[in-house]
């Protein structure tokens, strides 16, 4: 699970997006979660389903994210 917490991370940097950003993706595809959340399950220090579902739709989000953004060129 580092792995995926990791590549969140770098996605978000490499293509100049916020962590706000990411919330507001996520709350579009009805994962409701917040600063504070968001933060403790990019950093490890939460478990649990919830946090999963936060960390695998933030990965697809990206990926769509990085999909457009290539399509765009």
């Amino acid at each position: 699970m580092k792995a995926e917490r990791d590549k969140i991370r770098i996605m978000l940097l490499n293509n100049n997006l916020s962590q706000v950003w990411l919330i507001n993706q996520l709350a579009d595809k009805g994962v409701a979660t917040d600063k504070a959340e968001l933060s403790s399950a990019l950093s490890g220090s939460r478990t649990g389903a919830k946090i999963d579902k936060i960390i695998s739709a933030s990965l697809q989000i990206l990926s769509d994210y990085e999909d457009w953004k290539k399509k765009q060129v």
